[in-house]
């Protein structure tokens, strides 16, 4: 198994397709690590009453191109790293296809279907609060 990153990984496959592109060095250089990550913890209170918390992240990759886009993926084996490279692949998705947009992408660390709609939707709303700041 590879020692790098699945985010290094990726940043990789660029490279080397950028050998065949015209692409300018200086993007490249530029995509080598997020714009920004943030961590947090998220409470939410369970149907039952009890409180319970969730670790979660949100990556913005890159903004030349505009504001950034990207889901929330909820899933018990997320990582920063999975995050990060989710949100490094799609700003390149959307300057292949030449959107406004740059990459961003978020994710909880939960087995959504061990959770009832409304503490999904909690959690959600509490997403949107902390990095969003509402």
């Amino acid at each position: 198994m590879s020692s790098k990153t699945m985010l290094q990984q990726a940043q990789t496959r660029l490279v080397d397709a950028a050998k065949h592109l015209n692409i300018d060095p200086t993007i490249l250089e530029k995509w080598e690590f997020p714009l920004e990550t943030t961590h947090a913890r998220l409470t939410i209170r369970m149907d039952d009453g009890s409180l319970k918390s969730f670790r979660a992240w949100r990556s913005r990759n890159d903004d030349t191109r505009g504001p950034t886009k990207g889901g929330i993926r909820y899933h018990q084996s997320v990582t920063a790293d999975e995050v990060e490279t989710l949100a490094f692949l799609m700003t390149i998705k959307c300057a292949v296809v030449n959107l406004p947009f740059g990459g961003g992408k978020g994710g909880v660390q939960i087995d959504p279907l061990g959770l009832s709609k409304t503490e999904l939707e909690r959690l959600s709303r509490r997403y949107v609060q902390i990095f969003f700041n509402v």
